[in-house]
């Protein structure tokens, strides 16, 4: 089936807010005393803060009521950071405009809560990109649930099988498969070489590197 539609990711794929989020969380979990290191952080990226929390509150018996109060603070604290100095990734206006010219219609998906994602694309100067976004704030399962991937291809008028989607988290491209749609995961450089990436339909090392080959061979 031809591919007429893709979805892009959000934080670590089109602005550079993984280390804000990680930022965030450890302003957060200091206040309980709690000490997160990059490789168990990295465990949880794709999740929403409310699962994020969840997992380490679980883990360190703290009152699970606490969650949606922190979940808030998390979340005021990277739209700060992202107005103050959140950056776009490498290559997205190269593979926007590439996309574009293929004549492929473009839509956002993100675990992250509306006011972030409308923080960043406001930042990055992609308010007016993409055609559908949505968010998987107030769906019942954020990423590796496929739901916001599926919401924002009936939101475009696609099937899921003519859809692919642009990733840079493990969490994200389980999402994306589940969904039936092909994947292309842009992981970070650290972790690039992980097997665990061949469950995607491409793998990339930058937005940068994107071509219309590539876009051709999704379709193979």
């Amino acid at each position: 089936m031809a591919l007429t539609t893709a979805i892009f990711d959000m934080d670590g794929l089109i602005i550079d807010s993984e280390p804000l989020w990680y930022e965030a969380a450890i302003e957060v979990m200091n206040e309980f005393n709690i000490s997160i290191d990059q490789e168990a952080y990295n465990t949880t990226t794709g999740l929403r803060t409310k699962e994020f929390l969840h997992h380490w509150f679980s883990m360190h018996n703290i009152d699970l009521g606490e969650v949606d109060y922190y979940e808030k603070k998390i979340t005021d604290i990277v739209i700060s950071k992202v107005k103050e100095t959140g950056t776009t990734m490498d290559g997205v206006h190269h593979a926007l405009q590439l996309i574009k010219d293929h004549r492929i219609k473009i839509g956002l998906a993100s675990s992250s809560p509306m006011a972030l994602i409308e923080t960043v694309l406001s930042r990055t100067g992609l308010t007016d990109v993409f055609a559908i976004t949505t968010s998987a704030e107030h769906l019942p399962y954020g990423k590796p649930h496929p739901q916001v991937y599926l919401d924002c291809a009936q939101s475009l008028g696609s099937e899921p099988t003519s859809c692919f989607c642009l990733e840079d988290s493990f969490n994200g491209m389980l999402a994306a498969k589940s969904a039936r749609m092909k994947c292309i995961v842009v992981p970070h450089p650290a972790q690039f070489n992980e097997g665990r990436w061949q469950a995607a339909d491409l793998s990339l090392n930058s937005l940068t590197m994107l071509t219309s080959k590539n876009l051709a061979d999704l379709t193979k």
